[in-house]
């Protein structure tokens, strides 16, 4: 075993990386030009700390964060933050921005670009997939993130995003695009209400934001013990296929029922996996991923041969099924598919190519649905010893990382450390329930940890008609602009809010194709960027001037 570099800090954390401080030194001149430019003034090297935030919400997400960067470089406002965060679908929007080290010189185009791809870009084909997932399944450590960060590829429109998250963090280093953050937490301990479940990860370090222990980002998907990384298998540095694969809300199961698009097919989202299992072994047949001339395209007639079984099953059969009735059939489905593969393949050979995949994602990825395993990784404080960091934080060999939005839909933790200083939060919130939801998780999870957060007061809010724009401040504690996607201002009126809730949920056919239904929706979200404006550069100013007084 050679010797690893994890870093732990007290849970106030008292310092950053040297990289990311580096990085910040380098994006504060950009800032305070930004800033010179609209008549705010500051002292060097010492900007007002703002962050931008965008929630999750899948494709909607995605589509409006592109949309407010897109106007917010219009406006001449991008350079004013020093750091953009992201869960879920944000995250996906973030990553194929920081592709290019320098987006935000000119966000129109690059934007413009993310957003075309969504409509026009063919995505990742079966092959490709597949032979990801094999190099994946190779290294040992494969999981239905995998699966799902192929499946992100192919609903954005884009190849398969293969550089490593490491890389956003080389380049030049002339902090030229806002210092990105990803979020992901800890199933387990998500499962438990631990407070130290959040996990966050940028270009330079990854690791629990409470109580402040991190690791070098390069070294994320090695294994460990006892602060030493295991040099028992070479496992390249996450990609980003991979990590997108994380942000995803499928990982877990809710008590609500909501829809799903598996690759373009819904999936119920309940608290029966099973449901969702044989909602993908069915998704194979209309599935536009695999190819126009995969057999998969066939009427799902043409498989009675196979699965007599599956033919049987239909919406008010499955419905009517017991818990137990449930899971006996999808066994007796998957069986008689796999057992049936080699005479089906005998009888398509001019598609074996295709059927040898498919019997690939047989038998690699059932086991892991019956397992409903996400996000394997080597869990850097296993038998790590220090008496900051829990004891229930360093006794699994593998963590499992999952949807951050699962437990708070935007990405606050990150920002209320000590360490980063944050003067402004400025929160764009895309999430399909209550407009205010995150507002309150992120005040309850802060009072849990011990964290400045101003005073809000969630149930004076009016959630079904909210405004676009809202400010909640409080001395000594950092100040959170908080930005609706549907609201009175942009819509005009209740109802075009339900309508417009309803035209853009979360789980729903990829929006691929649909140029009109891609733009309406950013420029929509690029509104609350614009009529606010005024108001946002005043907010800065203020903060502006809190910095200087505390000089």
């Amino acid at each position: 075993m050679t010797s690893m570099s994890v870093t732990c800090h007290p849970s106030s954390r008292h310092d950053l990386c040297d990289e990311e401080k580096d990085y910040i030194l380098k994006r504060f001149q950009i800032v305070e030009g930004c800033l010179h430019s609209h008549g705010i003034d500051c002292k060097p090297n010492n900007p007002p700390r703002v962050a931008l935030l965008g929630s999750g919400g899948g494709q909607r997400a995605q589509t409006a964060l592109l949309g407010v960067l897109r106007q917010l470089g219009e406006d001449n406002l991008l350079d004013s933050f020093l750091y953009l965060a992201g869960v879920s679908g944000s995250t996906w929007a973030m990553a194929s921005l920081y592709n290019d080290l320098h987006w935000s010189k000119n966000p129109a185009d690059s934007t413009s670009g993310v957003l075309r791809s969504m409509s026009e870009g063919k995505g990742v084909t079966l092959s490709e997939g597949i032979q990801w997932l094999k190099q994946r399944d190779e290294e040992g450590d494969l999981s239905l993130a995998d699966l799902w960060g192929v499946v992100v590829s192919y609903i954005k429109g884009v190849p398969l995003e293969t550089r490593t998250l490491a890389e956003e963090g080389k380049g030049d280093g002339d902090g030229a695009n806002p210092y990105p953050l990803y979020s992901a937490v800890d199933r387990e301990m998500f499962h438990n209400k631990s407070k130290e479940l959040w996990f966050e990860l940028s270009p330079h370090e990854v690791g629990f934001t409470q109580p402040g222990a991190f690791v070098k980002t390069s070294l994320l998907r090695q294994d460990f013990d006892a602060g030493h990384v295991k040099q028992q298998k070479k496992r390249w540095p996450m990609d980003m296929v991979q990590l997108q694969g994380f942000f995803n809300n499928f990982s877990h199961t809710h008590t609500h029922t909501h829809t799903h698009i598996l690759g373009g097919v819904s999936a119920s989202r309940c608290q029966n996996k099973t449901h969702c299992q044989l909602s993908l072994s069915k998704s194979c047949c209309s599935n536009p991923m695999w190819g126009t001339n995969s057999i998969l395209c066939c009427p799902l007639d043409d498989y009675g041969a196979f699965s007599p079984t599956l033919l049987e099953v239909d919406h008010q059969i499955w419905t009517d099924m017991t818990e137990e009735e449930r899971k006996e059939q999808m066994l007796k489905i998957l069986e008689e598919l796999i057992a049936s593969s080699e005479e089906w393949a005998q009888g398509q050979i001019k598609l074996i190519k295709t059927l040898t995949n498919v019997w690939w994602i047989f038998k690699h990825i059932w086991p892991l649905l019956k397992k409903w395993q996400f996000g394997n990784m080597g869990n850097f404080l296993y038998h790590f010893q220090d008496p900051k960091v829990p004891e229930h934080m360093c006794k699994e060999k593998i963590m499992h990382l999952v949807d951050a939005g699962l437990f708070l839909n935007s990405p606050y933790p990150p920002m209320l450390t000590d360490v980063r200083d944050i003067d402004l939060i400025v929160s764009f919130d895309f999430s399909e329930n209550s407009p205010f939801e995150t507002l309150k998780v992120a005040s309850d999870y802060a009072a849990k940890i011990h964290r400045p957060f101003p005073a809000i007061d969630v149930e004076s809010l009016d959630k079904d008609c909210p405004g676009s724009f809202y400010v909640f401040e409080e001395r000594g504690k950092p100040t959170v602009i908080h930005i609706p996607l549907f609201n009175m201002d942009n819509c005009k009126d209740e109802a075009t809010i339900k309508k417009e809730q309803h035209e853009y949920t979360t789980f729903q056919l990829p929006y691929r194709g649909k140029k009109k239904k891609i733009n309406d929706l950013a420029d929509l979200a690029a509104e609350n960027v614009r009529m606010n404006r005024e108001r946002i550069l005043e907010e800065i100013r203020k903060a502006a001037e809190r910095r200087k007084a505390q000089c």
